[in-house]
């Protein structure tokens, strides 16, 4: 496959052709039409060659520097085909960046991410499994030196994309906010299949298999500080500060114009509409704060200010926000409880009231 495509050159316009003057972006398509010539053999042009386009198109040191490198950049990719790059492909890389007037060390540096491209991927391809055996790791090790990476290149690309691809499923985990056993299995094989060190934290982690076990396990019983009744269990408490939606109504007195008239001497009347406007809004009112107990008949609600109980079977529905939960029963007020979890909270109370209800 052909590495150059052979360009037309631009048509030169009618004073172009009187004043004999070339469009300067002809000269890097003259350019690459040179390289397809010779591309099998790139020794056989010389500087001279380009100097005389140069001087042809009238084109400086700095122009075109993009365009030059993307030539280069071409060939870099068609000698790494297979994976190698020969001594003498090194020799032609070496001869086409002097001819395309371009700095060893760009060469040097597009040679070493080509390098690192391909064997990102070939790491990518190997760990697909979620494992490495021992036969992948030599045929990695290979390939580091056929494309001459590190030690240390090809251990640190190796360790960072597999800590990408076990970022990904712990990134999945966390948008679902739950963790079965057998998901926390495969990321443990997956840690020990592609033998790398990687550390999550571990509260994050025990968060997202304790939300699972809410919904799928059984519920561990708590040892209950109130009294509850026959055959009634308490699976959890917390510190919660209980809020009832109120209204209230602002009174705004007359605040408009007024005028007086006089009815006869040291007699005057003053008028004005004097009423005043009412204004309702509604808000939420703190009622107490205190330890609120969820078991499986009841919520029991300790306050300062006194106790309160809500049975499962009067409650409606729940709506989690980000800072409480707030419920709705079959009649009365929907209380509100402001908690420092409220994503437990809900968990608890939807399971409590899920299991209520198959009883």
């Amino acid at each position: 496959m052909a590495i150059y495509e052979t360009k037309s050159l631009a048509k030169q316009s009618f004073f172009q052709k009187i004043f004999k003057i070339f469009p300067k972006s002809d000269y890097i398509i003259e350019l690459q039409n040179l390289l397809a010539q010779n591309e099998n053999n790139l020794l056989l042009m010389s500087p001279q060659d380009v100097k005389n386009l140069k001087s042809k198109y009238k084109v400086k040191d700095s122009d075109f520097v993009l365009d030059r490198e993307v030539l280069l950049d071409k060939y870099i990719s068609a000698c790494f085909w297979d994976n190698h790059l020969s001594d003498d492909e090194k020799i032609w890389l070496s001869h086409l960046c002097h001819l395309l007037e371009l700095d060893d060390e760009y060469l040097s540096r597009r040679i070493q991410e080509e390098g690192e491209l391909i064997y990102r991927n070939k790491v990518r391809y190997v760990i697909a499994d979620n494992k490495i055996t021992d036969s992948e790791r030599e045929e990695l090790n290979e390939l580091r030196g056929e494309l001459n990476l590190s030690d240390s290149n090809g251990r640190d690309i190796y360790s960072d994309e597999c800590k990408k691809k076990i970022q990904s499923y712990v990134d999945m985990l966390i948008t679902k906010r739950r963790m079965s056993p057998d998901e926390e299995k495969t990321l443990d094989d997956m840690v020990a299949g592609l033998n790398i060190n990687a550390r999550f934290t571990d509260d994050g982690l025990q968060k997202l298999r304790r939300f699972w076990d809410i919904e799928n396990a059984d519920l561990p019983v708590l040892e209950s500080p109130v009294n509850l009744q026959k055959a009634e269990f308490l699976y959890y408490s917390a510190k919660i500060a209980w809020y009832e939606e109120r209204t209230r109504t602002t009174y705004i007195s007359y605040s408009g114009l007024t005028y007086t008239f006089r009815i006869t001497k040291g007699l005057s009347l003053r008028a004005g509409n004097i009423a005043p406007s009412r204004n309702t809004e509604e808000y939420m009112k703190l009622i107490d704060s205190g330890d609120a107990y969820f078991a499986n008949k009841r919520i029991i609600f300790v306050g300062k200010n006194g106790n309160k109980i809500i049975p499962l079977s009067k409650i409606l529905f729940i709506t989690p926000f980000s800072n409480g939960v707030e419920i709705g029963k079959d009649s009365g007020k929907k209380p509100f409880f402001e908690c420092s979890d409220s994503e437990l909270m809900g968990l608890y109370l939807a399971r409590m009231l899920k299991d209520f209800q198959n009883v």
